[in-house]
């Protein structure tokens, strides 16, 4: 029975997480019934990279607050709350008229998406079989080429359809509603009595650093493009590398034991997907990219290795240095495989101790990037595809390498053994599963 009960846990963490990953990549609805503006459409695309960062925090804020209880329902009914806010966001956000309107719809649809992270994150990430599932779920956007195909998602702004739909949303929500009562008299003892106000706050201060920096210098470097398009901006990108791996390196030491290394791998993670590029693949192959992706975590939960990891990183930052946009859509599905493959490893090897560290870990994946904010860094995947540019993959060499030292210098400092985190309950390892 209680196989049952870890297999729709699993269900429910895997659909959340998704929803949740897809509603901070992708902004909200625009109604393309003739409102649609360039004004609206700027104004939603800018507010995209900070509704994620915001909900970053947010996410591990309420990951933190729910990690002090020992009953996962507070979790779970944080979670389902937060879904359910965001089924009426879309219902009643259907029909907006102003641009303010419409990014404020999208900063409300990420909040409750960061709450659904952070909430389930919480209570899942104790448990080995809804703790992958969870983590397949969280990564799982790195295929969203694929779910765009699936959601008829098109590139063209004016053309942006509900990401995620309402039907994601509703089958989410059903499902955290029936966690929520499977898990209602579930409880789990705390190592030792603590009082309400000893609050770990460091993971909310490594969340605040790391996004806000990440923000802040890719912002900076997106208005230096703007400014003098064309230019190289060498000096520019150096900055905001070494300002990304700075705040990661924080970020890492405020996290308890090792738990950092989660953060250097999704750092790096993004910055290399970012230099491949995206482009909308048939839908069929979301499930096989799924399944790469939970065999890649598998295998990391079996057999961890930073360094492996930090290998496939480089070597997908080495494909985009070497041939991205003038490789064949055979290549292309190479990568995209070994991407998947990739995430999940790097979910199987980080393998944090305490909850919110794995929050935040799988949350930072959507923040933007110094990539992310290069002109033409779409890839079309295309025969006739322009002129390779080799600067978003030198880019995210550079972030790899950085981090490969933080790496380093996170297993110098920290011992091996497990981390205290203020008496509250550590996270089983995915070895288990």
């Amino acid at each position: 029975m209680r196989r049952v009960g870890d297999i729709v846990d699993a269900t429910t963490a895997f659909t959340g997480a998704a929803v949740a990953g897809v509603t901070l990549f992708l902004p909200v609805t625009v109604n393309t019934q003739g409102q649609a503006t360039s004004y609206r459409i700027a104004g939603l695309l800018n507010s995209v990279p900070r509704s994620a960062a915001l909900g970053v925090i947010a996410a591990v804020a309420v990951a933190v607050l729910v990690a002090t209880t020992s009953r996962p329902l507070t979790g779970w009914a944080t979670a389902t709350a937060a879904a359910l806010a965001q089924l009426i966001n879309h219902f009643t956000g259907r029909h907006v008229a102003t641009a303010e309107i419409l990014t404020t719809q999208n900063y409300i649809d990420s909040i409750c998406a960061a709450v659904l992270l952070g909430g389930l994150g919480a209570v899942v990430l104790r448990r080995p079989l809804p703790a992958a599932a969870f983590a397949v779920g969280g990564v799982g956007f790195f295929g969203f080429g694929d779910l765009a195909g699936l959601l008829n998602i098109n590139a063209d702004p004016y053309a942006v359809l509900e990401t995620p739909t309402r039907w994601m949303i509703g089958v989410s929500l059903i499902l955290l509603m029936i966690s929520t009562l499977h898990n209602w008299k579930r409880t789990e003892d705390a190592k030792e009595p603590h009082m309400a106000i000893a609050l770990p706050v460091t993971p909310i201060l490594a969340a605040m650093v790391l996004a806000l920096v990440v923000l802040a210098g890719t912002e900076w470097l997106g208005r230096q493009y703007s400014k003098l398009p064309g230019e190289s901006h060498v000096v520019e990108i150096v900055i905001v590398v070494a300002a990304t791996i700075v705040s990661a390196t924080a970020a890492a030491m405020l996290l308890p034991g090792r738990d950092g290394t989660g953060v250097y791998l999704a750092v790096s993670l993004t910055a290399a997907v970012d230099a491949v590029g995206y482009a909308v693949r048939p839908g069929w192959t979301a499930p096989v990219l799924i399944a790469l992706t939970a065999a890649g975590l598998v295998i990391g939960a079996r057999m961890p290795s930073t360094a492996l990891a930090i290998l496939l990183l480089l070597g997908i930052t080495v494909f985009a240095l070497v041939t991205s946009t003038s490789a064949s859509t055979v290549a292309f599905a190479v990568i995209s495989g070994v991407i998947a493959l990739t995430a999940g490893y790097c979910c199987g090897t980080a393998r944090p101790h305490y909850a919110p560290s794995g929050v935040l870990a799988l949350s930072a994946l959507y923040l933007p990037s110094a990539v992310s904010v290069m002109p033409d860094r779409v890839k079309d995947w295309r025969e006739d595809v322009a002129a390779h540019d080799a600067t978003p993959g030198g880019t995210a060499l550079a972030i790899v390498i950085g981090s490969a030292v933080g790496l380093v210098m996170l297993r110098k400092l920290r011992p091996r053994s497990r981390p205290q985190t203020n008496g509250q309950p550590e996270s089983e390892s995915l070895a288990d599963i």
